[in-house]
């Protein structure tokens, strides 16, 4: 006990939840920038919208997902818009957890 290494472990999903794909941080940034790129009314908009990079929550939403956004006021015109594509992102995938390199 206590020399467990601390980090992410994927659980099988539950019944009633999604079964998600793990993957970085910086591969579900880039899954939510195409759908904001690609979205119609948040490309004419007048002003670039950057996706946040995710944030790790503390534990599994109700839904399973183990991650969120911040950007909360930044966009008062559009969040609504932003907050449809994130929560399907939420859907697809989970932020895993960090790959150790092994060798040199």
């Amino acid at each position: 006990m206590g020399s467990e290494p601390m980090g992410f472990r994927p659980d099988p999903a539950p019944a009633g939840r999604v079964e998600r794909e793990l993957v970085s941080g910086e591969e579900i940034q880039r899954r939510v920038q195409a759908r904001i790129d690609d979205h119609p009314a948040l490309r004419d908009c007048g002003k670039r919208i950057n996706a946040p990079m995710p944030k790790p929550t503390a534990s599994e939403s109700p839904t399973g997902c183990n991650w969120t956004m911040h950007y909360l006021g930044q966009f008062p015109d559009c969040e609504s818009i932003i907050d449809e594509i994130v929560e399907l992102v939420q859907h697809e995938a989970n932020i895993a957890g960090p790959t150790r390199r092994t060798g040199a």
